[in-house]
């Protein structure tokens, strides 16, 4: 069977950091940034690690009998976008040291408040670890204005209780809740080794198969439950602090129209307050419009003109997809008609593992025009990235209308919007890439609002390798593009 795909797809915008993997984000900032010295790499990345990532509750992954801890910087970072400190110190890390900076994980034994250090050459020429925690709004300067070290902390505690001028303007997002003056004890840290995975997220697409990855939640109520914060607001940082003021003056122009109000509820800690929230996407599929050449295992099947039967009588019919994505699935839709008659039976089950392990979401005589398998329900897809889903039916009779006709398969994910390609002022090289295709082509889309008016910018891809356009959104800041959603899309060659 003819692999009809393409795969190793990528989309981007070259004037923004690429969102693939931690390590692409910080070589993007580092040449945005046009670093030429670690000590420059260090601080244009705190910026824009601020910029891009959330904070909010850890990820939590089904397995082993519950849910488990998961520390997968790429996770954390692209898809899931939010993390108490302990995230941020292993995204960092990872993101530093896959971009060829040395960096390590530190974590304050007292308070057990996670950070992270950078090794470079200070103001006086000397190699050293120098101390960073954009999670809770930090670095302190010595009298010579070089950046701090835990070690270097812990022995001099006036230098948190009474900064020197040249750190961050605002400790903190809260700054009652911040602890901040507790960072000199950071002199008890744990030197921790961490392992630097250099994963790259990519699309795999087969014939009909759209991605599409939005800014704002099409569905703020199906995203991945998150403790305390509902409806996808998964972020206690603020647009304006405590006082009225732009929180962070130079991100504010890129999270302006990202932030939404949290529920009335007191007892939440953003107590209805807006936060930036999640963005979300969607993969959207009708196989069957596509016959067997998208199909993993066909077996005693007729597949022909968007509709699937069983071979003949006492014939087990089956269909299996195999179906992947970047990012952490949150919610599966399947719509979809059948016909039927007595002592005919459809069924729809989903598997992690090909087949040997299956969870039914539905069994009996008719199909629902709509079967459903939501994040809160036990066995669900909920942080899955890599599924097979079968379809299977029966029937005694040679008579039976037995079929299925449709099956529209619409699969929920969640993303960090700050790391999604959005245009900027200025010059926007857009791309998009693949490292095989077979029988197909691809396109790509990016989508945003400019005043009164709905733009959309595309590109096309014929054969593997990229294609690259230049495109000025005609703004002069960023808060004048509202980026909506940026779409790749799979068509038969």
């Amino acid at each position: 069977m003819s692999e009809y795909r393409a795969s190793g797809v990528w989309l981007g915008n070259a004037a923004w950091p690429s969102g693939r993997s931690p390590g692409a984000f910080a070589r993007d900032v580092f040449r945005l940034a046009n670093c030429k010295t670690d000590r420059e790499k260090a601080f244009a990345f705190y910026k824009w690690f601020l910029r891009c990532m959330n904070r909010g509750p850890s990820l939590f992954l089904p397995g082993l009998g519950g849910y488990i801890r998961c520390d997968d910087p790429t996770l954390l970072f692209t898809s899931w976008g939010h993390n108490q400190c302990t995230g941020w110190g292993w995204v960092a890390a990872e993101a530093l040291n896959a971009a060829g900076v040395k960096a390590r994980r530190a974590v304050a034994f007292a308070s057990g408040h996670t950070f992270y250090e950078v090794w470079y050459k200070g103001l006086d020429g000397k190699e050293a670890w120098h101390a960073f925690d954009p999670f809770i709004g930090w670095y302190f300067t010595k009298d010579d204005g070089e950046v701090a070290s835990c070690e270097e902390l812990g022995a001099n505690p006036d230098l948190v209780t009474n900064p020197r001028p040249g750190g961050p303007s605002r400790l903190g997002h809260h700054p009652e809740r911040s602890g901040v003056l507790h960072r000199y004890k950071a002199g008890d840290l744990i030197d921790i080794e961490q392992p630097v995975y250099n994963d790259e997220l990519s699309f795999e697409l087969r014939p009909g198969m759209s991605f599409s990855s939005l800014w704002r939640p099409e569905l703020p109520g199906l995203h991945i439950g998150a403790g305390n914060r509902p409806d996808g607001a998964n972020c206690d940082i603020s647009l304006y602090d405590e006082e009225g003021k732009p929180r962070y003056p130079e991100h504010h122009a890129y999270w302006k129209n990202y932030v939404w109000p949290t529920p009335q509820n007191t007892k939440m800690i953003n107590g209805g307050h807006p936060v930036r929230w999640h963005g979300c996407g969607s993969l959207r599929w009708q196989p069957l419009l596509f016959g067997e050449r998208v199909a993993d295992r066909v077996h005693n099947a007729v597949i022909e003109n968007g509709t699937v039967r069983p071979s003949g009588p006492k014939k087990h019919c089956e269909v299996w997809w195999h179906i992947k994505l970047p990012y952490l699935a949150s919610y599966l839709r399947i719509g979809s008609g059948s016909d039927s008659g007595g002592g005919d039976m459809i069924g729809l089950s989903v598997s992690p593992d090909g087949g040997k392990t299956m969870r039914t979401i539905h069994w009996g005589g008719s199909l629902p025009n709509l079967v459903e398998l939501m994040p809160s329900e036990p066995g669900s897809l909920q942080c899955v990235r890599d599924f097979w889903l079968r379809l299977d039916m029966s029937s005694q009779s040679a008579n039976s209308p037995l079929r299925v006709r449709g099956l529209q398969v619409n699969l929920g994910y969640q993303v960090n919007m700050h790391v999604l390609p959005r245009l900027v002022p200025g010059a926007n090289e857009l791309y998009l890439q693949a490292e095989k295709m077979d029988g197909v082509k691809l396109e790509a889309e990016w989508n945003y609002t400019r005043g009164d008016d709905e733009l959309t910018h595309a590109l096309a891809l014929d054969q593997a390798g990229r294609a690259a356009q230049s495109v000025d959104p005609g703004i002069e800041r960023p808060e004048q593009a509202v980026m909506r959603g940026v779409t790749v899309r799979c068509l038969p060659a």
